[in-house]
């Protein structure tokens, strides 16, 4: 399938695209309406880990993966810029699991069951996070939780849900050098939104007012889109206007004026694949700006609670599906839609005839012509 050397054609679920020069994987597999997740496009979250079964992968598109990910030829597909012809899968249970050997089992009362292990490669966890476990083989899955702090310890504790039903790979003796597969840690998604702290209207004026909110605000959000990691979260949106909403956003929360009218941080953030490092990576940044415009440490810590608090409801290793009332909507699909008037691709500008069925992702909302979002065909390949 990818004997043509000459061409850069992707091969992804039945879906075929020639990627442009100024293309990555994702950009083209989405461009065609590949269902391939993805979130930063950084190359932070690794949402976009697919699996290279035919092809070269370029040393770019592998280097932040863990050893053994690379070795079974997984890739990014945000970081991927292609040579030549590939053909590409989604991960299988065995690419997306963290190999671990059990060093001790304890009972802890209550038929609880404790496991203390070291993971053949680093996990990045927090107390409380659920993983699965399985065996070597895959087989015989069960729930953990996460109970050890990742900054204290250098082996895991877990404790698992349900030990009653223990499978029959840990049952066997001895345990300690057993090795097993983790999957996570998972996200927890909370029950219910954040309880906004309440209003503190004094802060603001403390602060210096709008104008320096808005100053601290236009130094952190030129940060932001300069950053590699962080930039990719805002494409197709203005600094400007960023700034407008979270500011408006501030204001009501710190003043408890009603100028904010967009949407609470768990919907605005559902489709956002964000990691407690990089949201500490975001707050930084915010730290950095607060102090170039001389914001004495009480006031940053006081003017931080207000973004802290919604980290529950940002930070996640997944998308959540978006709330609407009592709805729950998943705006990580496509659709297809007539169109009514004419107007232009969003890929390369040609125009779209009216009466014209296109197809487009329902979060992004980029309509492509049939030259775009055809087959490799419609782009020359063989």
């Amino acid at each position: 399938m990818c004997s043509d050397k000459n061409s850069r054609v992707l091969h992804y679920q039945g879906h075929a695209v020639v990627c442009r020069d100024h293309e990555t994987a994702l950009d083209a597999l989405l461009r065609a309406g590949a269902p391939i997740p993805f979130s930063c496009k950084s190359g932070i979250c690794h949402r976009c880990m697919v699996r290279c079964i035919d092809g070269d992968v370029p040393e770019a598109a592998r280097r932040k993966l863990p050893e053994h990910q690379q070795a079974r030829g997984c890739l990014l597909a945000c970081q991927c810029r292609p040579t030549g012809p590939m053909l590409l899968a989604p991960l299988s249970a065995e690419d997306s699991v963290t190999r671990c050997r059990l060093e001790a089992m304890n009972y802890s009362g209550d038929n609880r069951w404790q496991l203390v292990f070291d993971p053949f490669t680093r996990l990045t966890y927090r107390p409380g996070q659920l993983a699965k476990l399985m065996s070597e083989r895959l087989d015989g899955e069960c729930t953990a939780l996460f109970i050890s702090a990742p900054e204290d310890e250098t082996l895991v504790t877990v404790e698992l849900e349900d030990s009653t039903r223990l499978p029959e790979w840990l049952r066997a003796t001895p345990r300690e050098g057993l090795e097993f597969c983790l999957r996570g840690p998972l996200p927890v998604e909370p029950a219910e939104p954040v309880t906004p702290l309440p209003p503190e209207p004094g802060l603001w004026d403390e602060l210096g007012g709008d104008s320096m909110v808005r100053a601290v605000l236009t130094t952190f959000y030129t940060k932001v889109y300069a950053d590699p990691e962080l930039r990719p979260f805002f494409e197709r949106v203005t600094i400007d206007r960023i700034i407008g909403k979270q500011f408006a956003f501030l204001k009501e929360s710190i003043q408890d004026q009603p100028v904010f009218l967009g949407e609470q941080p768990r919907n605005s953030h559902n489709w956002m694949v964000i990691t407690d490092v990089l949201f500490d990576h975001r707050q930084n940044l915010m730290l950095q700006a607060m102090r170039e415009h001389g914001i004495p440490d009480d006031l940053i810590a006081r003017w931080s609670r207000y973004e802290e608090q919604f980290r529950p409801d940002i930070v996640k290793y997944k998308p959540w599906l978006k709330r609407v009332g009592d709805l729950l909507v998943d705006t990580e699909q496509y659709e297809t839609c007539l169109l009514e008037e004419a107007t232009v691709c969003d890929y390369c500008g040609d125009e779209i005839a009216a009466n014209t069925m296109v197809r487009y992702h329902k979060r992004i909302g980029r309509l492509g012509c049939e030259a775009c979002t055809a087959s490799a065909a419609a782009d020359g390949a063989p």
